[in-house]
């Protein structure tokens, strides 16, 4: 890694060959994923025809059997999103796989490793995460769902909302609070599988804005009873109630996170803006020499402003490859990213006119995209707090 955080000549040449793959395989099913809120029928076949090996989310430290680079493992990952969805978003629907067995892997003792995370790694499983709840969204202090301690099994009621893939899930990864006058400090990872009774799909996906092919489930928990063993870190030992503090863990996770979903957004701005110059450039002879001169600035302002985003995902990425704590630059990445590329997006269909808008294009299809990734993993808001504090904390001394 260089100063500026470029990717290895190897690497570069991994997200080069992604990057083609997905605009010619990808991109074509882009528009009727949208449509119909869900991948095309035929996605497995599709990428069977990836001309490098991607993967599901995966903990840092666990061995895989995917290409090795000398950037790391994480940096990897980060160059598959970034070359992945310069075609479309919908593809990272399908790769992602959800985020719950890497908690498992966090939280997990080494027999719920055996028994959850690593049966979806080497299969290619599915897994759900349940943090947010209707009326607390990003913030875990507002943690409503509850875990009752009853003889050998815990009994769960609540809710949860925008869990990702929780309705094809194997399991899902929900919190609860498991002591009423602890509140969140007492907050649990729970494994809840696909079937158990009490676990209710209240909507399968969400009708959003944007990244539609996104399955985010509402679950909800009604007497829902799962045995001992499946709370994560379960210590036949321990007292009645759990150790608390996977809320920690479950944040921790979205920090290792958050850079990848700005650098999501960041591939799509950049494929918005190369398709927006390649369109303008063949109109060129239609435009006054001085009114050229300012687009051109324009389409180089915007290209540098990605560039910012890529070094800043980068950084804070590389920090976490390298097990430096990096909670404020993965919010900076979140904070900044999307709402960069999102302004991006919106001006290339200014510059565009009325076929910026129009369906013919993906341009209004990524920006309505754009305007999710600003809230998933933790609104922008919330990074923006969480950086504006650690800058107060240091100007305090």
């Amino acid at each position: 890694m260089t100063l500026a955080f470029e990717f290895s000549p190897e690497l570069q040449r991994y997200e080069r060959e992604l990057k083609e793959w997905s605009v010619a395989r990808i991109r074509p099913h882009a528009r009727q994923a949208d449509t119909d809120h869900r991948p095309p029928a035929n996605y497995r076949e599709i990428f069977e025809t990836c001309p490098v090996k991607i993967s599901k989310h995966v903990a840092k430290g666990r061995d895989n059997d995917l290409p090795k680079f000398p950037d790391g493992e994480l940096m990897r990952v980060m160059a598959q999103y970034e070359g992945l969805n310069y075609g479309d978003t919908w593809a990272q629907s399908y790769v992602s796989g959800g985020i719950g067995h890497v908690v498992v892997s966090l939280l997990g003792t080494p027999e719920q490793i055996d028994r959850w995370y690593e049966p979806v790694v080497r299969g290619g499983g599915v897994t759900g995460f349940g943090l947010s709840e209707p009326g607390a969204g990003s913030d875990t202090s507002g943690l409503a769902t509850r875990a009752v301690r009853d003889g050998d099994s815990w009994v769960i009621n609540g809710s949860k909302i925008f869990c990702s893939h929780a309705a094809s899930a194997e399991y899902v990864v929900a919190f609860a609070v498991t002591d009423s006058e602890k509140g969140i400090a007492s907050a649990e990872a729970f494994v809840i599988e696909r079937g158990t009774p009490g676990l209710v799909i209240l909507k399968e996906n969400e009708d959003k804005l944007g990244l539609r092919a996104w399955e985010t489930t509402q679950i909800g928990f009604e007497d829902c009873v799962v045995p001992l063993e499946n709370r994560l870190g379960h210590d036949p030992s321990a007292g009645t109630n759990g150790a608390g503090g996977a809320r920690l863990s479950a944040l921790s996770v979205l920090n290792q996170n958050r850079p990848n979903v700005s650098a999501l957004s960041t591939t799509v701005a950049q494929a918005a803006l190369d398709l927006t110059g390649e369109l303008l450039h063949e109109q060129r002879l239609g435009f006054r020499a001085d009114r050229w001169s300012l687009i051109q600035r324009e389409l180089e302002g915007m290209a540098a402003a990605l560039t910012r985003n890529r070094h800043l995902n980068r950084y804070a990425q590389w920090m976490r490859q390298h097990d430096l704590q990096n909670r404020v630059e993965a919010s900076m990445a979140k904070a900044f990213g999307p709402p960069t590329s999102e302004r991006v997006v919106r001006r290339c269909m200014q510059l565009l006119g009325p076929e910026g808008t129009s369906t013919e294009l993906l341009l209004e299809k990524w920006y309505r995209d754009l305007k999710i990734l600003d809230i998933f993993e933790g609104t922008g808001q919330i990074q923006r707090v969480i950086v504006a504090k650690d800058f107060a904390k240091r100007a305090r001394g």
